[in-house]
């Protein structure tokens, strides 16, 4: 033991701070014992509980002991009207019949006894069919009160909802109790075959059938899936989408998967999207980094920056601007007749081994084209005004056509290298069919 009474001067103070030190590592030992470190928990998932301004606790009921019942109702529908549909977190399956009436209907889980109408069940469910002047209105929301699940890791609980978690369960009253786990709330809407309908929906899946006259359809963070259309209008975000045949499609798309059998007509503005047809007659497109497979086409035209345009068969024309775009077209039909590509930075290959009669003009710096034809450099007027002396020699020189190697003086973008001028001319046979004009540069250009 330490006498504090016989240490003076330098040794009292050696003392102190010893003392001081192994205090604070003492102190340091003990909190470390009262609070160790927690181990990893795995998270574990409990009951379903309530949350909005009730006492979470379990579920009071057994799913083995509730009971189901399908709730359903009917309105005429005006002639000529149309039927608008919104809806949020519920699968919505359309289906057709020959009856001039829409029907709504859907199968509510509940515990005890009940009483209430198919009315009564349908506005605590948050599921509304009325008429409204010419057209009829559909509305399909969550439930108010809706059960959530509780998720929890040591010390930390987090709490979640929605369409995923199950049905809602309700009591006889038809107050929400809890949620079914391992199903889903679906809305049948049944429509006169031949109608047009105007869907919104978000967080949930649709299904539309054939014999639709028209489907304007707004989907967000959902799946589509579509049988043979007449008419689509489609308005796509963080969704993927799959239909048959369709006459007329004017589409907007974004972050997704769009996939189609045949299209006689689409207009497509697309964004970081995969799109896929088996054919398509005519198409526009705006397309901004997507990849796009088309197995058949007979006209594509637009605007394409960024990701890939690859066609298995092209039939008749392709007239197509944008940069950064590569192009690849794996056989070309006799019966196509125009190549018009304006690119930059890309890869474009296009095979005409088999084509016996078509002409070249290419031009674009920088670039390597490759073709089973014979380059006739042109040159190229300079972008500056020149000395009236050096225009004068430069118009001579304009007149002068290079066939092979490169004999004139290199003007302004003249020449890649001795054999890829910047600026060409080509024929096979006659030169009177299929015209192919490019414009690329920085590109991989394969014409064999």
């Amino acid at each position: 033991m330490i006498d504090m009474k016989t240490m003076t001067g330098p040794v009292l103070l050696s003392a102190c701070f010893f003392l001081t030190i192994t205090s604070a590592a003492v102190a340091q030992q003990t909190a470390v014992t009262a609070n160790p470190p927690i181990p990893p928990v795995a998270v574990t998932v409990s009951d379903q509980v309530w949350v909005e301004g009730r006492q979470m606790g379990k579920n009071s009921f057994k799913e083995e002991d509730l009971k189901s019942k399908e709730i359903s109702k009917e309105v005429a529908l005006p002639k000529d009207g149309e039927i608008y549909i919104e809806n949020a977190s519920r699968s919505i399956v359309v289906k057709t019949w020959d009856q001039p009436k829409v029907k709504v209907s859907t199968t509510i889980y509940y515990d005890g006894e009940s009483k209430l109408s198919d009315d009564e069940w349908l506005e605590k469910a948050n599921l509304s069919l009325r008429t409204l002047g010419n057209s009829v209105k559909i509305k399909s929301g969550t439930i108010s009160g809706a059960a959530y699940r509780v998720y929890s890791s040591g010390a930390m609980t987090f709490y979640s909802s929605g369409p995923g978690n199950g049905v809602t369960v309700f009591n006889g009253s038809g107050q929400n109790i809890g949620t079914k786990s391992g199903a889903k709330t679906v809305v049948t809407v049944t429509i006169p075959a031949g109608s047009k309908i105007e869907l919104e929906s978000k967080y949930a899946d649709v299904t539309l059938p054939a014999n639709i006259g028209e489907a304007n359809i707004e989907l967000a963070n959902g799946n589509l899936e579509a049988e043979n259309l007449n008419k689509l209008i489609l308005r796509s975000k963080y969704s993927n989408v799959t239909v048959g045949d369709v006459k007329n499609a004017e589409i907007e798309f974004t972050n997704g998967r769009f996939s189609a059998r045949n299209i006689t007509d689409l207009d497509i503005d697309s964004k970081y999207s995969t799109i896929e047809m088996a054919s398509v007659n005519k198409l526009a497109i705006r397309s901004t980094n997507d990849e796009y497979e088309l197995e058949e086409a007979d006209e594509v035209r637009g605007r394409k920056s960024y990701g890939n345009l690859r066609i298995t068969k092209l039939n008749r024309s392709i007239d197509v601007e944008g940069s950064n775009a590569d192009i690849k077209i794996r056989k070309t039909a006799p019966t196509l007749s125009l190549i018009k590509i304006d690119d930059k930075y890309a890869d474009i290959r296009i095979p005409l081994k088999d084509t016996k009669n078509y002409s070249v003009d290419f031009t674009g710096s920088f670039s390597s084209v490759y073709g089973n034809f014979e380059k006739k450099a042109v040159a190229v007027a300079p972008d500056k005004e020149e000395p009236k002396a050096t225009t004068e020699k430069n118009a001579e020189l304009k007149a002068i056509t290079v066939i092979g190697r490169a004999t004139a003086p290199r003007l302004s973008g003249g020449w890649n290298d001795e054999n890829n001028p910047s600026k060409f001319t080509a024929s096979v046979g006659d030169g009177k069919g299929l015209k192919v004009e490019v414009k690329c540069q920085n590109c991989t250009v394969d014409l064999k």
